[in-house]
Order: C-alpha cells, then structure tokens, then sequence
C-alpha cells in the first residue's frame, strides 16, 4: 500500500510540473509579446489572470465531476485542455486568440489542481498529509524553474511561439503518464482498489445517508481559500512580473529567467523542508505567521534594490516554507466526505484572487511605468495573510453549534 501510494503521488507531481510550465510562459515572453503582438502591460497582466479567470467558476463544478465521473478521467481531461490550450497560444496573431488559448489552458489546470489534492488528500492522513500535500504543491515551483531555465533560451533560439508549443506538449507527457502509471488506491490490506469511476463499493456505502457541507466548513475553507491565495501573492508578483522588470533594466529575457530561477528553486527546497519543520516543531501558526511576515517585507523591498537576487531568493525561502501548512487548511477544516466539495470552494476563491492581482499589477505597471511596482503589490498581499490566518483561527476555537 505504501509503495504504491507514493508512487502515485510521484507520477501526480510529474503531471503536475506541466502545471508550472504552462503558467510561467506568458511572464517568460511578455516583453517579446508586447512587441510582436502589440500589447500593453495591462493586458500581459490580463494574460497571467486568465490562467486563473475561470477558476473561480469552475473549481467547484471541477470537483463535483471528479466525484461523479472519477478523479483519474477529470485528471486525464485537465491535461488534455492543458495541451490543447497552448497549441492555440502558439498559433496566436493578437490579444484574443492568445486568451483563448490562455483560457483552455487555466480550466484544465483548475481540473487537475482540484482533483488531484482530493486524490492526495484520500491517500495520505494525520501528519503524513502535510507532507504529501507539500509535494505535490512543489510541482508547482519545478514546472515554473523548469520554464525559467528553459523558455528565454526557447524564445531567443526558435521564437515566442515555440515556448507555447513546448508547454503543450508537456502537457500532452503528463496525460500519458497518468494514463499508464495511475491506479486507484487500496484502502485496506487485502482490498481490491477503488473503481476509477468514483462509485462507493457496495458493501462500505451508506445507507441512504448523504452528507451536505455545512456552513461553518464553508466559512472556513472560504479563509484558507483567502489566505494561501494572499500568502502565494508575494511570489506570484516575482514569477509575473520579475522577467519584465529585470529586462526594463538591462538583462536579456534568458538572463532574467534565469535569475528569477534561483528564487524558484529556493521554494522548492523550502517547501519540503518547511513541512519536516512543522511535523518536528508541531508549531503550524509560528511557522505560518513568521514567514508571512519575513516574505512581506523581502518580497516589498525587491524595488529599492538594483541587485535584487538576493531578495528573490529569501522570498522563495520564506514563501515556500508554510507551503505544505497552509494547504493543508483545506483538509484540516473540511470533513473528509465534503472534501469534494470544500477544495472546489477553496480553490474557487484563490482562482478570484489570481485573476485581479495580475491585472491590478499589470494596470499599476502601465500608469506608473514602473515594472517594479508589482512587488510592493505583493508584499501587502502577503502580510495582509496573517490577519487572515487570524480571523480562522479564531472561528474554529468558537464551539460548534449542534
């Protein structure tokens, strides 16, 4: 069961980097597409949001297909969108057939976000979650340093549009590897593995019993929703937005991406070693609120500084080490029958958030003509966290009504 599990979570998070990928080639590309397509800032901005723009639309629908239709086929169709999308953006002449492709791409990404944190969060319980959750969320930042490292060389070799050409078909991988790597888990030493399609097996179904998301889950998967969306806003402006500013200050896009990397792989280790920290410590609020704190101010001093990888790098620290913490709210305050449900509304709401922060910076950059404004955007976002962590943490130590 073991073996089989992690392996599962290894062929998720393999997927997953496309994820990442995908999101980070508009930031990559943007001073190219500016130029080639004639866009402004504002709707480079635009751009990034779409990746998010449907999300919030679409999260909950996504996990309630996921549950009727099986977590393994959303999945498998999520990657496929995925693919698809950026095929269109590749072929893109202009604003609109970019956002079309932009869109495609930004609802599977919601499918497979969705359906696979329900997946890990079935496969792994009590303290193992938090590490599980970790990971798959680290697939994120590789997918995004794999896009660093790779699309400003892409974009100077072969053109903007191979850069979407290779993000579709790295979509395209993770599809196969889902298909012909993924099973369904055992549950029980002995047992047959669940049916791809989601039913109950017969003899563990309830009798008739249906359980409905109650209001006080709701309220509290609403802020966790808030929360990691506000906390993600500080690097979200780095990987958005830093390209472009390190360009609008002498770098080439190659350059810029690969100094934006070192940020990125910072989060990743920080991811998983934040997680060891707070199963060692058992301190979830200290770890949460402290680097909420530090990655606010790191993340809001990025403009006053002309050499700034330094700070890219703490903010990727300091971001990424309550990572696993703060996704892990979702399976702290939902039961695990409405969890369905409670990542559809969690995710609904951090997709509300990364639509408007892109194009609030992307709108900032325009009026101020400063490339750099979007990282004090960030910096608030993140310390604003931590009244938001707050405020939950208050709601759960009221009793629960009956």
């Amino acid at each position: 069961m073991t073996s089989n599990r992690w392996l599962m979570l290894g062929a998720l998070f393999l997927a997953r980097t496309s994820l990442g990928f995908q999101f980070q080639t508009v930031a990559t590309v943007a001073p190219l597409l500016v130029t080639d397509l004639g866009i402004n800032f504002t709707e480079v901005g635009t751009l990034i949001g779409f990746f998010s723009a449907l999300g919030f639309a679409t999260a909950l629908p996504a996990g309630l297909a996921g549950k009727r239709f099986g977590e393994k086929r959303a999945v498998l169709f999520g990657l496929g969108l995925m693919a698809l999308g950026g095929f269109v953006m590749a072929g893109a002449d202009g604003f609109w057939v970019a956002g079309v492709g932009r869109l495609m791409v930004g609802v599977g990404g919601v499918v497979i976000t969705v359906t696979m944190v329900k997946l890990v969060g079935d496969l792994f319980e009590g303290r193992e979650v938090v590490t599980a959750m970790a990971i798959l969320m680290n697939s994120w930042p590789v997918g995004i340093a794999l896009g660093l490292w790779t699309q400003g060389l892409i974009a100077e070799a072969w053109g903007w549009n191979a850069v979407f050409l290779v993000a579709g078909f790295g979509s395209l991988a993770g599809l196969l590897l889902v298909a012909f790597v993924y099973r369904a888990p055992v549950r029980d030493v002995g047992s047959a593995p669940l049916p791809d399609t989601g039913a109950v097996p017969p003899d563990t179904a309830p009798k008739k019993t249906k359980s409905r998301i109650s209001r006080r889950e709701v309220i509290l998967v609403t802020i966790s929703g808030v929360t990691w969306t506000l906390f993600n806003g500080g690097f979200l402006m780095v990987m958005a937005f830093g390209p472009a500013m390190m360009v609008a200050r002498g770098s080439d896009v190659a350059l810029s991406g690969l100094l934006i990397s070192y940020g990125t792989i910072a989060y990743m280790i920080a991811i998983p070693l934040g997680a060891w920290l707070s199963e060692k410590w058992a301190r979830p609020n200290l770890v949460m609120i402290g680097s909420f704190a530090i990655g606010a101010v790191v993340v809001g001093l990025v403009p006053f500084v002309d050499a700034p990888l330094l700070l890219f790098v703490l903010a990727g620290i300091f971001i990424g080490i309550p990572t696993g913490n703060v996704m892990a709210l979702t399976v702290e305050v939902v039961r695990s029958e409405n969890r369905n449900t409670g990542t559809g509304i969690y995710y609904s709401v951090h997709h509300i958030g990364l639509t408007s922060m892109p194009i609030l910076a992307g709108w900032l950059v325009d009026i101020t003509g400063d490339t750099a404004v979007p990282m004090i955007v960030g910096g608030l976002a993140t310390a604003f966290a931590i009244v938001m962590l707050g405020l939950l943490r208050a709601i759960q130590r009221q009793p629960v009504q009956a």
